[in-house]
């Protein structure tokens, strides 16, 4: 469905849209990074990443109560963790709009693995934002009180997951850049 979406488009409103998309996600990546200052420390060195790789129970429940020691920090995690729903639209837009361009670009021939490979990492991207919601949602749970295992558990394999596919979309991006750029010095 985002492919036939893109494939609608001009050349002149794919890149005012791409202008849109970087500007959109810069300013949320602004804003979540804001979030997550008062959340790194010595048992969440990342922050609210660490949150969401913390393995079990016991890592979740450390961090969290960190964060109740810290003066606003338990503000910033609600917050961090509502706005991420926002932050994931920009950041899943962005990369499926810059995979997609450069499929077209730089893959031009259809029957090709690599203009091929790039319509499975725009779905993985999208089911990306699929995993983060669930994971945002276990967060919450976790957040709120419901401290149980599978939380826990659900946020560490959806989280993975997620920055695995997100992960493989970025480097099928540099790598094709690098092929491009490879190709035209040759």
């Amino acid at each position: 469905m985002l492919l036939s979406t893109f494939k609608k488009l001009s050349n002149t409103s794919e890149k005012k849209l791409l202008i849109l998309a970087i500007a959109t996600f810069l300013l949320a990546a602004s804003c979540m990074i804001h979030f997550d200052t008062l959340l790194k420390n010595e048992v969440a060195p990342l922050g609210i990443i660490s949150f969401e790789l913390a393995k079990d129970l016991d890592c979740s429940t450390q961090i969290l109560n960190a964060w109740k020691a810290t003066d606003g920090a338990m503000l910033s995690t609600e917050w961090s963790l509502w706005f991420d729903y926002i932050f994931i639209i920009a950041y899943t837009f962005l990369l499926c709009l810059v995979i997609y361009r450069v499929r077209r670009i730089i893959w031009k021939n259809p029957e090709s693995l690599a203009y091929r490979l790039g319509i499975v990492l725009i779905r993985a991207v999208i089911f990306a934002g699929f995993l983060d919601m669930v994971e945002n949602f276990a967060l919450l749970q976790l957040f709120y009180g419901d401290l149980q295992t599978h939380w826990s558990t659900l946020a560490f394999a959806t989280a993975l997951l997620k920055f695995i596919n997100i992960g493989l979309g970025i480097v099928y991006v540099l790598v094709s850049l690098l092929t491009a750029g490879i190709k035209k010095i040759t």
